[in-house]
Formats: structure tokens, C-alpha cells, sequence
């Protein structure tokens, strides 16, 4: 992906009107655009923390804003140290019950014990000490679906561990893979309190995140003819990280073909460097599953 860095970038964001990049894939919370059902989600997982209601699940496709949403979380929660303690996990690729303990006492700067029962009090009385001082403990896990199902047994111990309300609340983000996970380990399914699933972007918000982003990062104007815009949505089925890239190459080739507005010979330019990206992308992971 071009950079700000690349001066020949610069300079046609400039002559679009930009002031700043406007499809980079940073994760800066200017650019965050929520959908109506990634902001219904994230108000309902909002509901399940505050009112203490234990265990959530997000699940959602490659791309489809989990991640987003679960970053937005943190900074919430994160901004009331006084009333929240806040573990954010990025890949919760956990193999068993004792890595996930361990690494989740970590991320809380609890003390190492020796064994997995050690650990087990010194994480219960850190939640008993946190209900005592009026703190809820928010745990957020990324990528749960790389979880093995027996490391779904933290879960599973901590809301045997509850007393008189819930002690932490665990929000699990995951591909759709994470049901399966689950469906192997029906007494921690049997402890979730909400599931949500995120799908992508309708045509409607697709047009919108594009203007969002576009005028955050100072242009007014549209970007795309409308033929264009509907090549994008197609090709991109929606999915906001595959918008977000295409986008972003669409830019390049505004600059390339000194167009002011991208119509579909830009579009249709842009799509075969995606394309062939997303084949290289492919072909990498096919090698490496072959080395390994």
C-alpha cells in the first residue's frame, strides 16, 4: 500500500483535496466508521458489560470490523480505570486451559505462580479484589476462534468462580469458526449470554463509509461515479478492511490517469492490482502451509 511517506502520494492526495490519507489501514479512531449494526452491536456488548452479565460473543467473517469493534471497547473501558480493569488479548491463539490462564494473568500483572492451581487463586483473588473495590473486570479476545476447545476451561472456570454476580465479563471476537469450537464444549455454550454476528456492509453503508472517510480526511466531493461505486461494492462484497484496500489503490490510479473523479477505467485499473494482490496473498499462504 502506497504511503504518506511516498511524495508522489502526497501529491495526488493533494490535488484530490485531501489533507491526509484517507484509506489507510492504521487503526486510527478518526476514520472508525460504524454501521448501524456495528453500532448496535457494540451498544449491546455495552449493555452485557455494564449489567454484569458475563460472556458475549462476536462473530463475523475475515474483514467485517470484529477487530474495530473490540478496539473501540478497550479505549471505552480503558478511558474508567477507576471503575474498569481492561485485558485486551489481539490473537487469543491459546492450545490449552493453563496458556490462556497464564497469559491472561500477564496482560493483568499478576504474579506468575508455579502450577496452574497457584494461578488459579492468585486470578480468583484478584477478582474478588476488584469486586471489592468496585472495579468489573473487562477481558477482550481477539481472533477466539484460533482457541483450542479445552482452553475454553478459562471461561468456563471463571463463572464456576462467581459468587454473588459476575466477577469479569468476557467478550470473545471470532471468525465463524468459533462456533465450532464451541459446539464441542457445550457447557461453556451454555454460558454465553449474547451472540452477535457481524455481516458485511450493506450497499448503503458501503457509500457511506467511503464518504466518511473521504471527508474526515478533507474532501467534500464523491470519489467514485456511481458505476464506479457499484464495481467497488461488488468486488469487495462489502467487507470494510477489502474496501478500505481497494480504495486505497483506486487513489493511485486517480493520480496515474489524472482523474478528478474515479470512473470505471480507474476502477477497472485499481481491480487488477487488488486482484492480483489477493493472489499473491493466497499463493504465500499456500507456500507457507507447504513448508510447514
Amino acid at each position: 500500500m502506497a504511503r504518506l511517506r511516498d511524495p508522489q502520494r502526497r501529491i495526488i492526495l493533494r490535488d484530490l483535496g485531501f489533507s491526509e490519507e484517507p484509506f489507510s489501514r492504521s487503526a486510527d479512531p478518526r476514520f472508525l466508521y460504524l454501521s448501524a449494526q456495528h453500532g448496535d452491536v457494540l451498544d449491546r456488548i455495552q449493555e452485557v458489560i455494564e449489567e454484569r452479565r458475563g460472556l458475549a460473543v462476536v462473530e463475523g467473517g475475515f474483514g467485517v470490523g470484529k477487530s474495530t469493534i473490540a478496539r473501540r471497547l478497550e479505549s471505552i473501558y480503558r478511558a474508567y480505570p477507576q471503575d474498569f480493569s481492561v485485558v485486551f488479548v489481539h490473537t487469543a491463539a491459546y492450545e490449552s486451559e493453563y496458556a490462556a490462564l497464564l497469559d491472561v494473568s500477564y496482560a493483568l500483572n499478576l504474579e506468575r505462580r508455579k502450577g496452574m492451581t497457584m494461578q488459579w487463586r492468585e486470578f480468583e483473588g484478584f477478582l474478588v479484589d476488584q469486586k471489592e473495590q468496585g472495579r468489573n473486570v473487562v477481558m477482550i479476545l481477539d481472533d477466539a476462534q484460533l482457541m483450542s476447545p479445552g482452553s475454553l476451561s478459562l471461561v468456563h472456570h471463571i463463572y464456576n468462580f462467581d459468587i454473588s454476580q459476575k466477577l469479569a465479563q468476557v467478550i470473545l471476537f471470532g471468525q465463524p469458526e468459533v462456533q465450532r469450537i464451541f459446539n464441542l464444549r457445550p457447557e461453556v455454550l451454555s454460558r454465553v449470554d449474547s451472540w452477535f454476528r457481524l455481516n458485511p456492509l450493506s450497499l448503503e453503508d458501503t457509500l457511506e463509509l467511503i464518504r466518511f472517510r473521504c471527508a474526515v480526511a478533507g474532501r467534500k466531493d464523491p470519489l467514485l461515479t456511481q458505476s464506479a461505486f457499484l464495481a467497488v461494492w461488488q468486488a469487495t462484497h462489502g467487507i470494510p478492511r477489502e474496501i478500505v484496500s481497494l480504495c486505497s489503490k483506486i487513489i493511485d490510479h486517480m493520480g496515474a490517469m489524472n482523474r478528478k473523479v474515479a470512473d470505471m477505467p480507474v476502477v477497472e485499473a485499481a481491480l487488477k492490482d487488488y486482484v492480483a494482490q489477493q493472489n499473491l496473498v493466497v499463493n504465500q499462504a499456500g507456500d507457507g502451509m507447504e513448508n510447514g
